[in-house]
This record gives C-alpha cells, structure tokens and sequence, in this order.
C-alpha cells in the first residue's frame, strides 16, 4: 500500500511539473551560429541519451526507493560523460522528458534538473549547469536546502542551492551586470508545494551566485503575507499540494505574475500547506536594477466576472534554445 502511495505521489509530482500547458511567449530572437558534432560524439550521444532516458524514467516512477537511488546515482556519471562530447551543448536531449531542460536567453548556458522522491515526504533535488562551450565546463548543483531556514535569504553558490526543477530563465540587466531570474518548483512534502524565484548572477570568477537582494516589497503597513518594507535574495509562494498555481513571466505585460495564495478559512491563517488561489494576481516588475512588487495586476475580468486573465505558460518548452547542428553528424 505505501509504495503505491508513493508510486502515485511520485506521478502526481511528475505531472504537476510538465504537464500543464499553456499559452508560450513571445519568442526570443535567436543569433544564428554554426556548431557541429562529430559523427562519433553524435552516436556516443545517441546512445548515452537512451540509458539516461531509461534511468530517469527509473528513479522518477519505480515504488522501490533502492532502486530510484541507485537509477539516480547512476544517471549522474552517465550524464557528465554525454557532456564531455565536443559541442554538446548543442545536443536537446529530448527524449528525457522527466529531467527539466531549460536555457538561458542569451543561450550562455543551460540546467538540467530533477528530483528524488524519499520516505516520508522528503525530495531530493539534483541540478548541473552547462555553459554553451566547445569543451566541456559544467557546474554541477548539490542540493542545501534541507540545512536552510524555509524562505533562506542567504546568498548560496553550487555547492548549497536552493534545489528546485526549474522551468524558466529570464534576462534583465543591473548596470552592466546581467541577472538570470530562474521559476522553479519544490515538492516540499506530501502535502505542501512551493513555487520559488531564484537569482542568478556570476561572478568575477565566471562561478555562479544564486539569490541577491533584488526583491522590493514595499506597503503602507505590514500584512499576513509581506512586512511593509522588505527587501527578499529570493522569492517564494507556498499552497496545497492539490491547488494549482501560476508563478511566471507574463512576456506582453513585461512582468512576472503570481497567484495570491491564501488560507480557505480564519483559523487556517499562518497553515501554508492549505493555501489556496483566490483569483487575484500580484507581481514583481523590473524597475531601477531590481524587482518592485506589484501589489494587484490585473483590475478586470476576461468575459466573466469571476475569470480573471491567466498569464502563460506555466511550465513547458522554453522560448528560446541554441541553434542545433543543421549539418548533421560528420
């Protein structure tokens, strides 16, 4: 009975993550490039892609823990050896549609991540970095937040993230600075999710920086949600695990749009795991190098009273990827 829990669990989390569809953006112009794999990188790849395809559907799907770990710890070297492969930034990966891909709009870089379900509601998130380089150069992401304080302020580097899937990037620029914002999704346990905004920066070194005081909230007096004047490295909603949410960039309003999350009764106040969408949107617009919230986004309905807009997508393909190989293997 617990592993069928735990199989459906697992399932549940899995469609939450990639199967909601929705409107996409407005595309992203890309730069045109001419990179090419190898006629034997592209068959190592073709043939690394399909075990990895194997395990990750493994340790995404299978009642034993046992064996979702040693798919997992398997997958990871299986992985680092397919991006050893020159130029294989430039390969999708397509096939493996339980790990979340999603690239930089710049297409600087790429991350790959995914989850581990564990006993008694815990998740285990796993996360590499992939610059667009001939050779490889990869930052693999070990997963701290279990050693965090929920709602973490602190600046983290790769080898304590904040672990999340990740489903979209963003590019806004500080000065010259560029800054990624990153939409990710936590299966907190088994009845609370979170959808989070991480920060991404580099720095002097080329190594990345998540979170950075770039949040703004500011308000005539503090409410349940936000104090009256704070200022967040990162950003977080938190509700039941059945609802479902909306925290994303919304391209035609050129602003990231969420659902206001609150409580189904008074007594309820302060128990996130029973937050729920009330049909109200709140939002952060970029504005002198940071994030100002935005306390009400929309002031109408869409043809019903009680149908406010919806900003899309969710989840799903990302507006922007490299150019692939239009050559083929050689």
């Amino acid at each position: 009975m617990k592993k069928t829990a735990l199989f459906l669990c697992a399932q549940f989390i899995l469609f939450t993550a990639f199967s909601q569809k929705m409107r996409k953006p407005a595309p992203t112009p890309v730069v045109k490039e001419n990179r090419t794999i190898s006629k034997s990188d592209f068959s190592k790849l073709q043939m690394l892609e399909d075990t990895l395809a194997e395990l990750s559907y493994s340790f995404t799907t299978d009642t034993l823990l046992a064996q979702r770990k040693k798919s997992c710890y398997s997958f990871i070297p299986k992985l680092v050896s397919a991006l050893k492969a020159d130029n294989s930034f430039y390969y999708p990966f397509d096939s493996l549609t339980t790990v979340a891909k999603v690239y930089a709009p710049d297409s600087s870089f790429r991350i790959f991540t995914w989850q581990l379900v564990l006993p008694g509601g815990k998740f285990r998130y796993y996360g590499v970095m992939q610059m667009k380089s001939t050779k490889m150069k990869i930052f693999p992401l070990f997963d701290g937040s279990d050693t965090m304080a929920y709602h973490t302020q602190r600046v983290t580097s790769k080898d304590n993230w904040y672990g999340a899937l990740y489903y979209n990037i963003i590019l806004t620029m500080a000065g010259k600075k560029a800054v990624y914002t990153i939409f990710g999704f936590e299966g907190a346990d088994y009845i609370t999710r979170r959808k989070v905004l991480e920060i991404l920066t580099f720095d002097e070194t080329g190594n990345p920086t998540f979170g950075a005081p770039l949040f703004y909230i500011q308000q005539e007096e503090d409410t349940a949600h936000y104090k009256r004047n704070d200022t967040l490295h990162r950003f977080f909603i938190e509700y039941k695990y059945s609802a479902a949410t909306v925290l994303n960039y919304d391209q035609s309003m050129q602003m990231i749009v969420f659902d206001h999350v609150t409580p189904p009764n008074e007594k309820a106040k302060g128990a996130t795991f029973s937050y729920i969408p009330d049909g109200t949107y709140e939002g952060f617009k970029w504005q002198n190098d940071r994030w100002n919230w935005v306390p009400t986004v929309f002031t109408f309905a869409i043809n019903e009273m009680d149908n406010p807009p919806i900003p899309a997508p969710l989840f799903g393909i990302p507006s922007r990827q490299p150019d692939l190989p239009k050559e083929g293997p050689k």
